[in-house]
C-alpha cells in the first residue's frame, strides 16, 4: 500500500464516517460497464465543489489492491448489483493529484510526478524492475509481472493547461499523459482511465493525448449527472432530516440545468452544489459556501474583459435574464478568448453560469452565484445595475 501506488481506502472512510454521507456508489456500477472495454477512458470536468475528489476516493476504495473495503461499501447502492464483488479491490491503482505536485514543481512537474510514482513502485518491488524505463514500460513490467490490469485516476489533471503559459512543459505533460492512456503498452495494462478537471479537454500543439476519452461537462454531463452534484430528491431528504425549507434551498443552491433527449424527449436534470448544501443543513443558514477558497476577482476579471456584447449581455444575466451563446468557439482554456461567447461558455464551466442545451441559454443559476456578481460589480464601474441584481435575487 503506498500513496499513489495501491493506495488505501482512508478518503472514502473519512466520506461514509461523515455527518452527512449522499451514496453515489452507483457511478461504480457505470465504470464496471467501461472497465477493460474500448470505452475505459472518462474525463469529468466539471466546476469545483461538485464531488470530484470524492469520487475519485470512492474509486481508489473500491479498486484499489491495497485494501480491503468489502466491509466499507455495506449497505451502499453498489451493493445492489449482482457483479459488484467481481471488480472490488482487484486492480493496480495509480492515484495522482497534479493540483497537490504542482504548487511545488511548477518547472519539473512531469518528473516530480513520475518520481512518486516510482518512490511507491520501489517500496513496493525493490530492485526487481527497471526504474531507468519509460513509465509506460515501467508500467506494463508490473502488469506482466503481476499479470493485474491498473486503473489510473488523475484529480485536477487540466492543473497545468489552466496554470502555464509555457508550450513546451504543456506539450512535454501531454506526452506524459498520453504514455498512461494511449500508447501501445496501455491498450495491455490500463483497465479504466479517470480524469477530472474543470475545464474540457483542450487539443494543444496537434496532440492528441486524450482524444480517447469520454467527456462530461458543465455543458453536457448526462448520464453521470446524478452521481456528482446533488439531485432534487436527494435535497428534499437532506431538508426533512435537517428541517430546512426546501424551496428556500433550491432558491439559493439549485439552477444549474443539464439535458438530455431520452427516448425522443428532453429531460432535464438538477444539480445542486454538494458543498452548499451540505454547509446550509450543518449550519442551517442560507449562505455563499461554494466559493469561499476564491476570490471574487476571479470573476471580475472576466465580465470586465472588452469584447463587444460582453457588458451588454452580462447586465440582462444580472438583471435575471437569459442570453443565448454560442459554445461552439470556446477553446477550453483560460487564456485564447475571441468574443464575448468565450467568456460566456468559460462562465459556465467554471459555475458561474448555467446553461440550458435546448435553447443554447445561460442565465446565474441561483441567489449563492448572483452573490458573488454583487461583490464583482460592487468594485467597478457599474453602479447603475447593482439595484437591477439585488431586485433579481430577492425573485430568485
Amino acid at each position: 500500500m503506498g500513496i499513489y501506488f495501491n493506495p488505501s481506502n482512508e478518503s472514502f472512510k473519512k466520506d461514509r464516517n461523515y455527518k452527512i454521507y449522499v451514496d453515489k456508489t452507483e457511478l461504480l456500477e457505470y465504470l464496471n460497464e467501461l472497465v477493460e472495454t474500448p470505452k475505459n477512458c472518462v474525463a469529468v470536468s466539471h466546476a469545483r465543489r461538485f464531488g470530484k475528489s470524492h469520487a475519485a476516493g470512492m474509486i481508489d476504495a473500491y479498486y484499489s489492491l491495497g485494501c480491503d473495503s468489502s466491509n466499507l461499501f455495506e449497505n451502499t447502492k453498489i451493493t445492489e448489483h449482482a457483479d459488484y464483488k467481481k471488480y472490488m479491490n482487484q486492480y493496480n491503482v495509480i492515484h495522482l493529484d497534479i493540483s497537490s505536485v504542482w504548487d511545488f514543481h511548477k518547472e519539473d512537474i512531469v518528473e516530480a510526478v513520475k518520481e512518486r510514482i516510482i518512490d511507491d513502485f520501489k517500496e513496493e518491488y525493490g530492485e526487481d524492475l527497471n526504474y531507468s524505463k519509460d513509465i509506460n514500460r515501467l508500467i506494463n513490467d508490473i502488469y506482466r509481472k503481476t499479470n493485474t490490469p491498473f486503473v489510473i485516476i488523475i484529480d485536477e489533471w487540466d492543473c497545468v493547461i489552466r496554470n502555464s503559459d509555457d508550450k513546451a512543459l504543456v506539450h512535454q505533460y501531454l506526452q506524459f499523459l498520453h504514455s498512461l492512456f494511449k500508447s501501445e503498452e496501455s491498450k495491455t495494462f490500463l483497465a479504466l482511465g479517470y480524469i477530472t478537471g474543470i475545464l474540457p479537454i483542450k487539443k494543444i500543439w496537434d496532440e492528441s493525448a486524450l482524444n480517447n476519452f469520454c467527456e462530461y461537462t458543465m455543458l453536457k454531463s448526462k448520464p453521470i449527472t446524478k452521481f456528482y452534484g446533488f439531485t432534487e430528491e436527494e435535497v428534499k431528504e437532506l431538508c426533512k432530516k435537517y428541517q430546512l425549507d426546501f424551496d428556500s434551498v433550491k432558491a439559493w443552491y439549485n439552477g444549474y440545468e443539464l439535458s438530455v433527449v431520452e427516448a425522443q424527449k428532453l429531460k432535464v436534470y438538477a444539480m445542486y452544489n454538494p458543498k452548499s448544501v451540505v454547509d446550509a443543513m450543518l449550519s442551517g443558514i442560507f449562505d455563499n459556501y461554494w466559493n469561499q477558497t476564491e476570490t471574487y476577482e476571479a470573476l471580475k476579471a472576466y465580465i470586465c474583459m472588452n469584447f463587444d456584447g460582453l457588458k451588454d449581455s452580462v447586465i440582462k444575466i444580472l438583471a435575471g435574464d437569459r442570453v443565448q451563446i454560442n459554445t461552439g468557439t470556446f477553446s477550453n482554456d483560460m487564456t485564447s478568448f475571441q468574443s464575448r461567447d468565450d467568456i460566456l461558455t468559460l462562465l459556465v464551466h467554471l459555475g458561474y453560469l448555467s446553461y440550458h442545451w435546448p435553447d443554447k441559454i445561460v442565465a446565474i443559476p441561483n441567489k449563492e452565484v448572483s452573490q458573488e456578481y454583487v461583490n464583482a460589480i460592487s468594485t467597478m464601474d457599474w453602479n447603475e445595475v447593482i439595484h437591477s441584481v439585488e431586485a433579481s435575487r430577492k425573485l430568485l
